[in-house]
This record gives C-alpha cells, structure tokens and sequence, in this order.
C-alpha cells in the first residue's frame, strides 16, 4: 500500500480495496480490516477531482453490489463498524484517535456505497444489500469433517448453528437498525473533539445520504424503511436528544479543525500521517471542502468574510461570500440540513407515523446558560429537552441569511410558542429582522422559495400587537444596502414598510405573482393599526404605490372598456388566502368581508388574463386604501408626515370617490383630507413645510375621530396548507443538493429535475 499519499490512484488496482469487493467472503474478525480502514485522504484540488473519482469508485461499487449478495462483506463492514463504535461509546474520555480514524473511514466507505446503491437500486434491493450473509460459510468458518464419525459430525453441525447463530448481537435487529442508532449514538454521545469533528461530521452525512431514498422513489417517507426505522422503535427514543445536538451545532457553529479537511495537518490528525490507501479514497471526501470554500479555506477571520459579503459587487461574488463563511463551521451547516430534513417529513397528524422529531423541535422550552440542563449536557431520553433560546436566536441573527436558516426560523415561529414569544420580547428585534429585510431587498439575487418563507416570517411576526409596536420604536442609522435613497435615520418599522413596498412593486414588473402580493399586503395590514412617526419617504412611498396600482386599474379597465368586454367589476373585494405558488402557505381575515366570487364574463367575450388581472388588482388596490384608511383611523395624531403626504397627493383620490368598489374607504380619506384642507386654509396661504407640519400637528389634536367611518381592524393570520409536506419535502431536499457538498447524480432522481450546475457543482 506504500506511505505516501496518492492524489488520483486507480481503486481498480488496489489490493484490499479488490479484496472487499471480490468474490470471497472476509469475516468481521479478520485482520484484513484493521489494514483496510487505516488510510489518509488527500484533499483534491479541483470539483472535477471529486467527480472523477465518483466514476472511479462506479465500476467497484457495481462488482461489489453484485458480489456482496453472495459474500457479505458489506455486512461484514457494517458489524466491523458497529464494534469499533461500542468500543468508542465504552471509551469516549479516553485517547481514541486511531479508532475514531478507523470508525471514520469505515463511514465513509459504507456512505460511497450507500450512495451508489441508492442512486441506482430500489428499496428492497437495498435492504437486501444491507441485510446480506454468506451463502456458504466456506471462508469463513473453515471446519474439516472428514475425520470424524457421523454422530459427531451431527453434534458438530449443531454447535456450529449455534455458533454462526450468534455472531449478531441482536437477532432481533436488523443491520440498518443497528447501523442508524450507531449514528445517531456517535452524533448525541461522542464528545466533539478535533479528532472527533470528522466522524460527527461523516455521521450526520451518512444518514443524510439514507435518507436520501426519498429523492429516488414515488413512495412517500412512511411506506420507506428508514423512515419507519427513525421515526418509530429504539431509534426514536435518541428523537429529542438528536435535535438537541443537532440545535446546538447549528448554535456553536464550531469551526473545522486545522488540518481536518484542507490537509495541512502534520502527522497525528485524524486522517493525516496514517497508511496510504492508495489514493481511492484521498480525494473524496475532501471534495466537500473544495467545494465549499470556494478558495476561501484558508482564511482565519470570520469578520473577513462578512465584509466580503458586505461589499460583493455581484450576486456571484455574494453568493461565494456566504459559501465561505458557512464552510468555516461544516459540521453546523450539514447539522441544520439533517434537522430540516427529519422535521419536515412524516408529517401528517393522520399519517402512521408520527413525527418525534418535529414534536421535539416544536416543544423545547427555553433554559439560561447557566442551567443544568444545559451545562452538563444529558445523554438518556427524554420527551422534550431544554435550550439556551437567547443563543440560538443569536445564531439565527447573525449566522448569514439562507434558505435554511430562514426556514428553521420559519418553523420555530410557526410552532414553538414559547420560542415565538422568547423572540417579539426581545429588544433587539432589528438583529433579526434587518438580514430577512436585505435579503427581501436583493431578490433578484435570491430564490423565489427563500423570498416566500422570509415574507411568511414577517407575516408571522406581524400577527403580534407587541411587535407591529416595537418597530417603530426601534431607530436605526441607516440602511447601507438599501441604495434606492440614502435615509440616515429610520425606524425599524418604516425600513420594514419600504422593503414590503419595494416587493410589490417588483411583483407588479417581474413576477406577477398573486400569492406574494397578498403575503406582502397581509403583512402591512396587520402592522397598519400601529403605524405611528412614518418617515417623510416611507409616508411618500406608501402613497406613491397607490398611485402606481391606480394608474395601472385605470389603464386596464379603459382597455376592458373599449374592448367591449367584461363590465368594470363592482363586487366587494376578495379576502385571498395567500398560498406560495398554490402551496406554501395561506392566510385566513379573523374580521372584514366575506369571501365572494371573482368576476368573469361569458366565454369568448375577454381574454381571461384580462378578466383576472383586474380582479386582482381590484383586491390589491382596495387592500393599500385600506391600510392607509386603519392607520389614519388608530393613528392619525400620530403621523404628520402621512397626512401631509396625502393633502400634497389628494388628487391621485379623485377617479375613486364613485367607484362602487373603494367609495366607502375613499370616503374616509375625503374626510381627512377635507379636514385638514380647512384647518391650512385658515392660516396664511404662505406656509412653508414646517408650517404646514405644525399646522397639521395642532389639526389632529382636535380631530373628531367619529368623522370616519368604522371598518373592521384589519387581522390576518397565516396558515399552513393541509398538505404542507408536498412543498416542503422537495424545498429541503434542493436544500441538500444546493449545500451539501454531496455530489447526486441526477439519473434516477424522481423528486425533481436537479440543476445540472448544482450537480456539477
């Protein structure tokens, strides 16, 4: 095997690597092991390395499934590696490197081959895969009979069943049983260590690659056996500790060891300094690392890559940025993709399984950092789990805005009351909300999946009274990324104001997509009640989206008119469930109309897009006058700047005071306006702006709130689809093949179409 590590061996020519793979079976006691699992791995110094490898290792995993199903050494591997893990567990306060090395690579052997066979095979082919013995014990168990008598050879035998009998600790278990509760002790028991970091890191890989299956298959998560297997039996009962490491992970965001991953440590490390293998397996898994740094590897300051994140010129460059910086903690990014995967399956309240990892992540209660239940970090099962909640939202405020950290955001929010709560009570509110609010701001640059659940989070928080408060209260120096307009001051509320307007309006150019407008609208309308001290621009550009969305429904129902189609519509507006491409989600008005039915004319007389769009923007352009119409009504005093805003804009009104479908909101507007109107004509026709401010300052202290009209408060609350599996299970899983540093092959994907620049990485 030599000493020295290769770069690009050929496996094919490998003399233990053909041994495993051969034709003769290789019993779990065999010295061969100990040579086989003793290998360095050698980073590769290209993504092409990685790939090129993957097709190496292809011919050797397609003799071996064939081969393994007559001598068992993929099974043989597996018990190797179970015993190498009890002895670990039994020890892990003792020096263990070199058997964590051996435990390590023999994941990452069982995770190539896992891989491979759940890329090309079906489930049961699998299983059997797993769950394979020797057809012949000859190899195995050498015994000569010819010796003896027949009675002894019968005596003889029956010892022998005995024996073989008794190799498997546990009859009852099967060896994919054994093998995830082996992972997920490893993740939950073993302390994380520098020698350790890999093996937590292969660990949580190998049942992400498991777990896999459901990319490749129609079935759903609880007719597959590994589902059934986490989700049910002894390997459910680890469900809240699992969560818990998983959380703390993500919590720590514990750097990769020097010399780990990037190969320039000395002898000693875990994967460095041993026995060659001869380059089959040197490259692969450091592949991970090449991927994801992206060149950045090396760099020693976090603050570094922020600031490149900061100044990126480009979407591409912002993108490589973030890579970089999550590939500083691999092990707390893969653990927040495991998390994601394991909640957002078997999720159905009537399915038959029940999800025990969602229940715990949605039932943790909040410990300080000084509890014990903490601090000494607890090991045995338990229904539900402690955890420090004030660094965990310290970790989702400043780990970098992604997909997957917003949509574990989401999910706390949605389900953890207690979480929820722990974060509309925190002072600090704008460490949070700033980054969902950029990320909204550059969403040409972002997915439309991220753009949707950052919007539900805002709409979720938006449902709070205390919330929809604090923001106005919370003043910020500026927003360096927002470039429309340089604003030095500002609160938190009026940047939350213009970052949802500005996605409107995008919306109306680009996407024209009705579900984001009613996210977006639902939001300012729960916040409108409490719209108190807008900013000049914020009160401009509340009023100027009205005026855009007015000329637009002008515009369209004068090309329906002379067309000699469809009528104006004349029905009172629709309440819209919002629902993210028809799956994500759905809000429900606690007060106001009731639902009716969308106008259409008869068939041939209008093109239906026609017909659609003006219902639409009908309900769009009734829900802004109605949320300028709650915040004059709650906070008129309140808001000068609004005011003046909308006597400078009065005409912009005009076309609506008789529209059967805005006339009694426009009729309250007219009331304001009027008002004020009356108390600037009393005073000198002279006035400057700061007059005219201080004329409507002293007019709102007298104003006679019984004027208006009284409408219904405005109350929306978002709620999840009935089948919210059927978006979430494919998002998470392009979360995986987006971030995971895993190479997929896209053949037999049955879930989705991947990228093929994912893929390629």
């Amino acid at each position: 095997m030599g000493t020295t590590t290769s770069r690009h061996g050929d496996p094919t020519n490998n003399e233990y690597l053909n041994q495993f793979y051969g034709q003769d079976p290789i019993p779990s006691d065999h010295p061969f092991w100990n040579k086989f699992l003793s290998f360095s791995i050698s980073p590769p110094t290209t993504c092409s390395d990685h790939r090129n490898l993957d097709a190496k290792l292809r011919p050797c995993c397609e003799v071996l499934a064939v081969n393994n199903l007559k001598t068992g050494n993929f099974s043989s591997l597996i018990k190797v590696f179970l015993q190498r893990t009890r002895e670990l567990l039994a020890n892990v306060e003792s020096d263990v490197n070199q058997l964590c090395t051996q435990i390590y690579n023999a994941l990452f052997i069982i995770r190539c081959f896992t891989k491979y066979l759940v890329e090309t095979y079906n489930e049961e082919e699998i299983l059997q895969q797993f769950e394979s013995k020797q057809t012949s014990q000859t190899g195995m168990y050498y015994i000569d009979l010819a010796p003896v008598s027949i009675p002894f050879v019968t005596e003889f035998i029956i010892i022998i069943v005995v024996v073989i009998g008794s190799v498997d600790s546990d009859v009852n278990s099967s060896n994919l049983d054994s093998f995830l509760d082996a992972l997920i002790e490893i993740v939950v028991d073993v302390p994380l260590k520098d020698y350790t970091y890999i093996l937590h890191l292969e660990a949580i890989n190998c049942i992400l690659v498991l777990l896999s299956i459901q990319m490749f298959s129609t079935q759903p998560a609880e007719k597959l056996c590994v589902y059934r297997s986490l989700m049910q039996g002894r390997n459910s009962i680890h469900s809240p500790l699992l969560v818990r490491t998983l959380l703390q992970h993500f919590i720590n965001q514990t750097k990769v060891p020097p010399g780990v991953l990037n190969g320039d440590g000395q002898g000693g490390s875990i994967v460095l300094g041993l026995a060659s293998f001869g380059g089959v397996f040197s490259s692969i898994y450091a592949g991970l690392w090449s991927i994801v740094t992206l060149g950045y590897g090396r760099s020693n300051e976090t603050d570094e890559l922020l600031m490149a994140i900061e100044a990126a010129a480009t979407p591409e460059e912002r993108q490589k940025a973030r890579e970089a910086l999550h590939s500083r903690a691999p092990l707390a990014g893969q653990a927040l993709l495991l998390l994601l995967v394991l909640v957002n399956h078997c999720t159905s309240d009537k399915g038959p399984l029940r999800n025990p990892y969602r229940q715990a992540l949605f039932s943790f209660t909040a410990a300080h950092k000084d509890d014990d239940a903490v601090a000494s970090a607890p090991t045995k099962a338990a229904s539900t789990f402690k955890l420090d909640t004030g660094a965990l939202y310290g970790a989702l405020c400043h780990v970098p805005n992604s997909d997957q950290t917003t949509l574990l955001l989401y999910m706390l929010l949605h389900r953890n009351q207690q979480f929820r709560t722990y974060v509309i009570s925190r002072s600090d509110i704008e460490q949070l909300l700033v980054p969902i609010l950029r990320t909204l701001y550059h969403a040409p640059d972002s997915n439309s999946h991220h753009i949707y659940m950052s919007l539900i989070v805002i709409l979720i928080l938006s449902e709070d009274d205390l919330f929809t408060k604090t923001v106005h209260d919370v003043m910020l120096k500026g927003a360096s990324w927002y470039t429309e307009r340089a604003v030095s001051e500002i609160s938190l509320g009026g940047l939350l104001i213009l970052v949802i307007i500005r996605s409107i309006q995008y919306n109306i150019s680009k996407m024209r997509d009705k579900y984001l407008h009613s996210n977006c609208l639902a939001a300012l309308a729960n916040m409108s009640g409490q719209f108190r001290c807008l900013h000049p621009y914020v009160s401009q550009r509340l009023v100027s989206l009205f005026e855009t969305l007015a000329r637009k429904y002008v515009r369209l129902e004068e090309r329906i008119k002379n067309s000699q189609s469809l009528p104006k519509p004349n029905s009172p507006p629709v309440d819209t469930k919002v629902n993210a491409e028809g799956q994500v989600s759905s809000v429900e008005k606690k007060e106001g109309h009731p639902p009716t039915e969308s106008t259409e004319g008869p068939s041939g007389e209008i093109a239906p897009d026609l017909a659609q769009d003006l219902t639409v923007l009908q309900e769009v352009l009734r829900m802004v006058l109605e949320i300028i119409n709650s915040g004059l009504s709650h906070q008129l005093q309140h808001n000068p700047n609004l005011l003046y805003t909308l006597l400078y804009k009065r005409s912009a009104f005009e076309p609506f005071r008789t529209h059967p479908a805005f006339e009694d909101i426009i009729n309250n507007i007219d009331a304001v306006i009027n008002y004020f109107t009356s108390k600037l004509e009393h005073e000198n026709s002279d006035l400057g702006e700061n007059e005219v401010l201080a004329t409507i300052q002293r007019g709102a202290l007298q104003w006679p709130r019984e004027r208006l009209k009284k409408f219904p408060d405005l109350k929306f609350k978002y709620v999840e689809e009935d089948k919210p599996e059927e978006f979430f299970i494919p998002y998470v899983w392009s979360l995986v093949v987006h971030s995971s540093g895993i190479y997929w092959s896209a053949n037999n994907m049955k879930m989705f179409v991947a990228d093929s620049d994912v893929l390629a990485h």
